[in-house]
């Protein structure tokens, strides 16, 4: 195997490691409930896709932010979060800055060639 072949498979199993563990953090989230409910592991695969793809390239807090609530309230249709009622609007907005800290803490920019 060739440098360059090695190289793009440590990329290929460094992205397929921090797939899973955003897709572990965007599971635990659940922010439609979709989990709990029974749905597949895969069901928010788009949003951890996208999640990814943003840590990579370096996205601040407030674009990932943005990009989650975003795709929960036009890709799966929930109602609007602002029109949530206390203490489960502040509970929400505080369960999406837990896992922007856990993207932070655990996910590294893509590495370069």
């Amino acid at each position: 195997m060739n440098e360059h072949s090695r190289h793009n498979a440590d990329l290929k199993y460094k992205f397929i490691q921090d797939f899973e563990r955003v897709q572990s953090f965007v599971n635990e989230f659940d922010p439609c409930g979709l989990i709990f409910a029974g749905a597949p592991l895969d069901e928010y695969d788009c949003l951890t896709n996208q999640l990814l793809s943003a840590v990579y390239s370096g996205k601040t807090r407030t674009e990932i932010k943005n990009l989650i609530l975003h795709e929960i309230e036009h890709h799966f249709g929930t109602p609007d979060i602002d029109a949530l009622t206390e203490p489960y609007k502040t509970e929400f907005y505080n369960d999406i800055e837990k896992l922007i800290d856990k993207l932070e803490q655990h996910i590294e920019k893509k590495p370069s060639r």
